[in-house]
């Protein structure tokens, strides 16, 4: 029964190669093992070892372009069309150095447990006796060993992992004009040609898209998007391959970030908190005073303090400062589309409800109708849907209280921002109904325009 499960066993692995071919010949060796032929068996799974990096350095070469596979294949082509037969060997005892240290697709440890089949396979095929006279005789255990290490290690792996994937990923990035430029976009390029890969590759792509976007070439803001573009892809795909990177190797490659792309790190420590802890000390500090020293007036600078709001609160006043003291009606405008744009609204409640009632403020003292239209459009619309229970009884109440003691009410114009308010939040907050009614009655008679339409939609929702 034990032997029965065991060989059940390394069938099973059979399930996990991906190549019909490379599954033919390693069944081959399970064959053997079955029977009890371990000598056999440890060849045929060292056959099958040595073609299968022959096929995927074929694959690199003829797909990705890869230099080092090419040059192995050239090698190896020389020496099989040379009629001195006794070079035909030669690339089966090279081959497995060359996927190491050439084309880098196994690392060396796995090379050591490969290689350790290739020096059973020589006792095996040739007449090596021991020291007592008798014939290599390997052992049930140590057969079933090399078959499972065979299709653990190098079988069942996809051909683009190590430099050969990393360099195929670089020269899809940098070396093409039609590379997207939107997240679902790069999710369906990367899904088919870079993410059925291995999980070792992922995890290089991680550290690739990282060192790409804080410091290595080129320094291009469109290339960096891409790799930013890539690296959340890769934290929303992969999750527990991100988790699994060990966070010293983070550490050091944030601590070679280049100054001027301090903005890229803020990027990714918003989409990425937990790299914020990963930072040294002193690029923290750093970044406080990169953020504090900005004056932003365009939408790059603004968003790159906003990013720094995620892991530094403490620049909440300096926004709000901004915002309230610094910025135009336009550019206050402006701002809030900033937040949308990088989906800063939903976690940062605090900065919002002060930024509102602000809002709120500014357009329940409008002096001037022309005011009141102008701040309706670029101060209360934009932030409806912004807007708690507590700001919706604030606009009605400081509309009451700001005009009632005016001649003419200046926002007797702005009836249809009223009916927008109403209609988008009277059924996240219905308790608001009482204050809705309250209002009616005290503006009925203010003159206001299109008043009728508003109230009906009030009298409806109270039936």
């Amino acid at each position: 029964m034990r032997g029965y499960s065991q060989l059940a066993d390394i069938e099973s692995l059979l399930l996990n190669i991906p190549d019909k071919n490379i599954r033919d010949y390693a069944g081959e060796a399970i064959v053997s093992y079955s029977a009890g032929a371990y000598r056999s068996a440890i060849v045929s799974i060292w056959i099958t070892v040595v073609y299968d990096p022959y096929q995927k350095f074929r694959l690199l070469n003829e797909q990705y372009g890869d230099k080092a596979a090419k040059k192995c294949i050239e090698a190896i082509d020389d020496i099989r069309s040379n009629p001195d037969k006794k070079q035909i060997t030669a690339w089966e005892r090279e081959i497995l150095k060359k996927a190491y240290e050439s084309v880098k697709i196994i690392t060396s440890t796995e090379y050591e447990h490969l290689d350790r089949i290739q020096k059973d396979r020589h006792r095996c095929a040739h007449p090596v006796l021991d020291d007592e006279g008798f014939l290599f005789q390997p052992t049930p255990e140590l057969t079933r060993t090399h078959i499972r290490t065979a299709i653990e290690v190098l079988l069942s792996k996809p051909p683009i992992i190590g430099k050969a994937a990393g360099d195929a990923l670089i020269r899809d990035v940098e070396e093409t004009s039609y590379f997207p430029d939107d997240l679902e976009g790069v999710k369906k390029a990367l899904h088919k040609r870079h993410f059925q890969t291995s999980e070792k590759y992922r995890l290089n792509l991680f550290k690739l898209s990282l060192k790409k976007i804080l410091f290595l070439e080129p320094d291009d803001t469109d290339t960096i998007e891409r790799y930013i573009l890539i690296f959340q892809c890769l934290l929303q795909e992969y999750r527990q391959t991100f988790e699994s990177i060990e966070r010293e190797s983070i550490s050091r490659i944030i601590d070679k970030v280049k100054e001027e792309r301090y903005n890229f790190l803020l990027e990714i420590i918003y989409m990425e908190s937990s790299f914020w802890d990963n930072t040294p000390e002193f690029i923290q500090e750093q970044l406080r005073q990169y953020c504090l020293a900005k004056s932003p007036r365009r939408r790059k600078e603004t968003i790159e303090l906003l990013h720094a709001m995620a892991v530094m609160p403490e620049l909440e006043d300096k926004v709000i400062d901004l915002y309230i003291h610094h910025f135009n009606s336009i550019t206050r405008e402006r701002f809030i589309g900033y937040l949308e744009d990088i989906n800063f609204i939903e976690n940062n409640s605090n900065l919002l409800k002060k930024m509102v009632a602000y809002n709120i403020k500014v357009f329940c003292k409008s002096g001037r109708y022309d005011h009141a239209t102008s701040y309706k459009k670029s101060l209360i619309i934009p932030v409806i849907e912004m807007m708690d229970e507590e700001q919706v009884r604030s606009i009605l109440n400081l509309s009451i209280s700001e005009q009632q003691n005016n001649t003419n009410d200046q926002l007797a114009y702005c009836t249809s921002c009223y009916k927008e308010i109403f209609q988008k939040t009277i059924d996240k907050y219905p308790d608001t109904l009482s204050d809705w009614v309250n209002f009616i009655e005290k503006k009925r008679e203010r003159n206001w325009s299109n008043f009728e339409e508003l109230e009906e939609l009030v009298e409806n929702k109270k039936l």
